[in-house]
This record gives structure tokens, C-alpha cells and sequence, in this order.
């Protein structure tokens, strides 16, 4: 409509005597370089005749079915068996030009949300992208922190097993987001790095644990904040290696009765060939502060999977959980196996099966083993 408004307008502007001079050709010929000059403009000022072009929506979600199997004879904590809507996710972004973007994460959890009710409300991303040169980009805003496996991409159609594996969302934790800035750059042959500075944890200086800690940019302390930069390399086929260290000056956000500060080391390997996927990953936080032995808490997983055929997966998975209370004594210190199939009914929708076994490590004999069933679909767009 833009366009044939001016040339329209340029066309009116003509003199009828020189319209009546000109041939049907010369006059075609003008309005042609007229539609070039407004294309060349639109693309110069990132205008577009449709802004809806330039818009763009996506989401994922998953359905989980727990079935739990601790028999409180024993002194095990009974559990109910659960089914819940367990996410519901929103991505829409907006290209303002061809450098500068924005995008969002947008999520229901467990399917309600509000004062006593399970679920929560969250804006997980909300940024800005920036390309400032051919191989760098700048984000400015809410966004994942660069750390791990899944902490970037967890749709569940691109992981196995139904829940996220315990070392991700315990120790790391995902979903793990802040507000700041990150540098990322392409160095070729496969190599990039990310360097970001934004806003950390905060303990309350009444507890370690790591994913209650997170803030979720909500009101969120800023005395001190955290500084995270990763190294990835997937320039050999099928390889993906990654290392990310993370440093925060006071996981109490000088609210605390003391100062400790917070280091973070993730490390992982994952390769594939003829199918296979063998993955291989560790993450520790160090703590220099604690009065207790909680100064460490840690983790490591290594999983083995295999594709069947295009749909079909299988898998098994092993952790070494170490998380610890305050009072030094184990809080979630486990051994967890975890074995299970993938079925992929188109590569955005997936349907997941899985057993899993927990072994606590500072429990008693008969009270050590906490086994689970668990079903799930999941799909992404």
C-alpha cells in the first residue's frame, strides 16, 4: 500500500501536458526506478509495507505423569502420583531491522498460577539483540544465562528423558535467567565465546541452595551482582565441547551475617556418530564464606543414547549429586539412574517413558531409594 501510494502520488504530480507527451514506456520505465528508490529506503530504515512480517511467534510445552514408589513402611515419605501441566511457553519476537531484534520467553507453569495455587506466572527472556558486526552480537535485557546443556535449549523435544536431568536443574540451575549484558562473538572454525555481566543469586544469608537462590529478576537484589563467560567449540562434526565459569562477589547480596562469595565451573562433552550419543558432564560451585561445610556442592552425569530409527530413541543416564544443608549434613546428596525412550511423532512432538532410581547417600538402609515411573509428551513450533 506504501508503495503505491507515492508512485500513485508521483504519477499525479506529473503536468497532464508532459503525461500526454510521454509514452506508455518512458512512463513505466519512471515508475519502476520510483519502486526501486522505495524499496532501497524501506531496507536502509528497516520499514516494512507488512509490519506483521517481522514479527515472530513460537512456544513448547509438556505433560508429565509421575508415578512414585517409596513405601512409607520404611520410613520413606509418601508421595502422591501426579499429573500436571508442567509448562506452557510463549516465544514472540519482533525484528525492528535486518541488526536489531528483540525476543521473549513468556511461561505458565504447572497450569494454574496465583495465592495458593502450584503454578507460576514467569517472564523467563526479554531482550535485545543487536548484531554489531558480522560475527559479534550484543543482548541487552532478561536472558538465559550461558551455562550448560539445557540451561539454552529445553524444549522438551530435544532432550531425553521426561524431567530434567538433577545436575541441570539443581546445581547449575536451569531454567536459570538474569538481567545485563552479553558479549557473544564467532571466532570461525567452529569457536565462539560469550562474556555477560548481570544480576546473581541471592541466599538470604539463611540458606545454600542453589535453585532456590535464583532471583528471577523480580524485585530482584543488585548489591552485587555476577560476571559468566563460556568457550564452545562444535567445529568437528557431531562434537559439541563447552566450558563456562561463572563468579558472584556475594551470593547474600550484603543482606547476609556474612560476605561469601561464588564460583562456577560447568564443563561438558557430547558426541554423536551413526547415532550414538555419548554426553558427559560436570558443574561445582564453590563457596568461600560458609561457616559449615557447605563451601561445595557439586555434580556430574553421563548419558548414553542411541537412535534407533528417525522416531525411536533409547537411553540410560547416571548422577553423582553432592548438595549440602547448612548444618554441613547431606540436603539432596544422591546416586540417580535413569533409564528410558524417546518416540518422536514428528521431530517437534515427542512422547517420553522413562524409570528412574534415587539412592540418598545419608540415608538409612531401608529408607535409601526413592524409584519413579514417568510419562510425558512434549512438542515445540
Amino acid at each position: 500500500m506504501f508503495k503505491r501510494t507515492l508512485m500513485a502520488a508521483a504519477m499525479a504530480a506529473v503536468p497532464f501536458s508532459a503525461q500526454a507527451a510521454q509514452s506508455a514506456e518512458d512512463l513505466q520505465k519512471q515508475i519502476d526506478i520510483l519502486a526501486q528508490q522505495v524499496e532501497a529506503l524501506q531496507k536502509e530504515q528497516g520499514a516494512s509495507s507488512n509490519p506483521f512480517g517481522k514479527v515472530s511467534i513460537g512456544g513448547y510445552g509438556e505433560l508429565h505423569y509421575n508415578h512414585f514408589n517409596r513405601d512409607p513402611e520404611f520410613g520413606g515419605k509418601q508421595q502422591n502420583d501426579e499429573i500436571d501441566a508442567h509448562r506452557f511457553v510463549l516465544f514472540f519476537g519482533y525484528d525492528f531491522t535486518d541488526k536489531v531484534r528483540f525476543f521473549s520467553e513468556f511461561e505458565l507453569e504447572h497450569g494454574l498460577a496465583g495465592e495458593g495455587k502450584d503454578g507460576e506466572v514467569e517472564l523467563e527472556q526479554a531482550y535485545i539483540e543487536i548484531d554489531t558486526t558480522a560475527n559479534t552480537k550484543l543482548k541487552l535485557g532478561q536472558f538465559l544465562v550461558p551455562v550448560g546443556i539445557i540451561n539454552e535449549t529445553h524444549e522438551p523435544n530435544t532432550f531425553y528423558g521426561v524431567e530434567r536431568n538433577r545436575l541441570e536443574s539443581a546445581v547449575i540451575p536451569a531454567t536459570w535467567w538474569e538481567a545485563g549484558a552479553m558479549f557473544s562473538q564467532d571466532l570461525g572454525a567452529g569457536l565462539t565465546y560469550d562474556i555477560a555481566v548481570h544480576s546473581g543469586l541471592d541466599f538470604q544469608g539463611s540458606t545454600t541452595s542453589i535453585r532456590g537462590s535464583r532471583q528471577k529478576v523480580s524485585e530482584a537484589a543488585a548489591n552485587k551482582g555476577a560476571a559468566t563467560g563460556r568457550l564452545r567449540f562444535v567445529g568437528i562434526p557431531g562434537l559439541d565441547l563447552a566450558s563456562s565459569v561463572q563468579y558472584q562477589q556475594d551470593v547474600n547480596q550484603d543482606l547476609g551475617p556474612e560476605d561469601v562469595s561464588a564460583r562456577l565451573v560447568e564443563a561438558h562433552a557430547r558426541y554423536t556418530i551413526a547415532g550414538i550419543t555419548a554426553t558427559v558432564q560436570k558443574a561445582r560451585w564453590d563457596f568461600n564464606g560458609f561457616n559449615t561445610d557447605a563451601d561445595r556442592q557439586d555434580g556430574e552425569l553421563y548419558e548414553l543414547s542411541y537412535k534407533v530409527t528417525e522416531k525411536l530413541g533409547v537411553f540410560g543416564r547416571y548422577e553423582n549429586i553432592n548438595l549440602l544443608a547448612e548444618d554441613g549434613t547431606d540436603n539432596e546428596a544422591s546416586m540417580i539412574s535413569t533409564f528410558g525412550v524417546n518416540y518422536w511423532i514428528v521431530p517437534q512432538v515427542v512422547v517420553k517413558a522413562d524409570m528412574q532410581n534415587v539412592n540418598y547417600k545419608n540415608s538409612t538402609e531401608d529408607d535409601k531409594a526413592d524409584d519413579s515411573i514417568n510419562l510425558g509428551i512434549g512438542w515445540s513450533f
